[in-house]
């Protein structure tokens, strides 16, 4: 069992990034620009020289949207656009949350929207937010791996949810394959590690599952242990 991903048709060599979404690769011996979906940072994966993994696009600014990177002896997955799909999939396979279906994708909810609506084995409905994890060190996979306020502010929602009587859900895609636990990154976004502890308090359910990227499909591997308190 696995997910599919589109196949990228070109390989290159990663030169720099130029903002947070764009960036400058080396593709058939020529330099071309290249779409980044992913906003953080990816420090540890888009380095001078990095190989990668792109499909070509057509029109706009970009000529490459980048699919994937290899770092050492693993593949890492870094097109976010997929995330939403991978968790539904993870979802109607049983993989996640069993026994609930997929009803709908990127539900209002107050002034926003979360990633993905469900049905409970109950009847009963539950929100689910869906979060890529490229950063791994130590064995541990850390989320996220530049500030987000948009993310604390996902949490508060999700505690305000509750309070609404749905069921709220936070599932972190982990994309590395030496992780070994799942925590927050305190040092790199106090905000939002301490947001995701509170909604864990007020009922929140927080969910990591790690998976393997191959050419070209992702396998679900294991549920990884969270660590929601601070590093001493």
């Amino acid at each position: 069992m696995y997910f599919p991903i589109d196949p990228p048709d070109v390989e290159g060599v990663f030169i720099k990034r130029l903002n947070r979404f764009l960036g400058l690769a080396a593709v058939g011996g020529r330099e071309a620009l290249i779409h980044i979906h992913d906003p953080g940072r990816l420090q540890e994966l888009l380095y001078p020289g990095a190989r990668i993994w792109a499909r070509t696009k057509r029109g706009g600014k970009t000529q490459y949207y980048l699919v994937a990177v290899e770092l050492e002896d693993e593949l890492v997955l870094v097109d976010s656009a997929l995330h939403n799909k991978i968790a539904a999939w993870l979802i109607n396979n049983g993989v996640l949350l069993r026994g609930y279906k997929v009803l709908k994708f990127e539900p209002k909810f107050g002034h926003g929207r979360f990633d993905l609506l469900l049905e409970s084995p109950g009847g009963g409905k539950a929100l689910v937010e869906v979060k890529g994890v490229t950063l791994e060190i130590g064995g541990k996979a850390l989320f996220p791996d530049a500030p987000t306020s948009r993310g604390a502010r996902h949490m508060e929602e999700l505690v305000k949810a509750v309070a609404e009587g749905f069921e709220a859900h936070v599932a972190f895609l982990v994309l590395r394959k030496k992780a070994r636990a799942f925590a927050p990154n305190w040092e790199m976004d106090r905000r939002f590690a301490e947001a995701l502890q509170r909604a864990s308090r007020h009922g929140v359910l927080i969910h990591a599952v790690k998976l393997e990227t191959f050419k070209w499909g992702l396998r679900p591997v294991e549920t990884l242990p969270i660590d929601l308190e601070p590093p001493r």
